[in-house]
């Protein structure tokens, strides 16, 4: 790894261990509230904390009323807001902390995907792509044996609805990478966390919130406070920042820590059973991603061509 880019990496992991946390977060507060009414807070949370950031930092807070970013904002809003919100915490319904945790191990493979497709974004090295299958292999270990042969219904309707999330996820990253050609990580993830919220509020109304007892409780506001806070406003923030230094496809390898996390998080907090498959699962991810991010030196004849 470049030392240019350890400011990067670092950033990277501390989004990674926030996201960690969202699942078994999100599993908690989607038995206290439906999904709409949860999404419309977490959002409105970060939106704010965004435009207050932006206006201290002297950003151009005009640049999210500027037209030609308003279709930015839309497809990033839709995206990886709204269409991957609605499907993360309605898959979390449906499964647990440590499996939905898992499934994200599988956004790399999408978010390189379509960096390949959308701006022929490539590893340095043939070889680096090795780096994706350790990291698959990594997930498939953190899931353990008992998992695999503990069959539900529920789980894997649940799985492959987070699954369709982060088939969204790698879209997202791609669309914030375009954007933010032309404006900053802040400003992106402002505008598109406003278009995100405003979808969450509308679809919200269909719940009925105002029949809701949730409102009082210290634990839908809790978790609301984490997912919008530590989730959205400082994992997304520093995700784009790094999306934008050093690409879609490294900074998208990062994600396979979310797996490591989500699984220790759900042991910890959850008391989700713990499987030797876990260590194994953790040194394979480790490894890939390391891979992934390798920097190789340059040789003499680039040095000076």
């Amino acid at each position: 790894m470049g030392n240019r880019n350890l400011k990067y990496y670092g950033g990277l992991m501390i989004a990674m261990v926030a996201w960690g946390g969202s699942w078994v977060s999100a599993k908690v507060v989607v038995d206290i509230a439906p999904p709409m009414t949860i999404g419309f807070f977490r959002f409105l949370i970060a939106a704010f904390l965004f435009v207050v950031t932006l206006k201290i930092s002297q950003g151009s807070v005009q640049n999210l009323l500027n037209r030609q970013n308003i279709k930015a904002f839309l497809l990033l809003g839709t995206t990886g807001i709204f269409g991957y919100g609605v499907l993360f915490l309605t898959g979390m319904r449906f499964t647990t902390a440590a499996q939905g945790s898992i499934i994200a191990g599988f956004n790399p493979v999408t978010t390189s995907i379509f960096a390949a497709i959308i701006h022929k974004e490539k590893l340095v090295r043939k070889w680096q792509y090795v780096g994706f299958a350790l990291s698959f292999a990594g997930v498939i270990f953190v899931v353990g044996v008992q998992s695999l042969l503990d069959f539900r219904l529920d789980y894997l309707i649940g799985n492959l609805i987070i699954l369709g999330g982060m088939i969204l996820w790698g879209l997202y990253s791609s669309i914030g990478k375009e954007t933010m050609k032309k404006i900053s990580p802040l400003e992106a993830n402002a505008g598109g966390t406003i278009v995100g919220a405003l979808l969450f509020g509308t679809a919200m109304i269909f719940e009925k919130p105002w029949n809701l007892s949730s409102f009082t409780n210290v634990l839908f506001w809790s978790n609301v406070a984490y997912l919008g806070v530590a989730v959205t406003f400082v994992g997304f923030l520093l995700y784009f920042i790094s999306v934008k230094e050093i690409g879609a496809t490294q900074s998208g390898g990062f994600i396979n820590f979310v797996p490591v996390f989500g699984t220790l998080f759900s042991l910890l907090l959850l008391q989700e059973p713990f499987y030797w498959t876990f260590l194994v699962g953790l040194l394979l991810v480790i490894s890939g991603v390391g891979i992934i991010n390798f920097s190789p030196p340059k040789s003499s004849k680039q040095r000076n061509p």
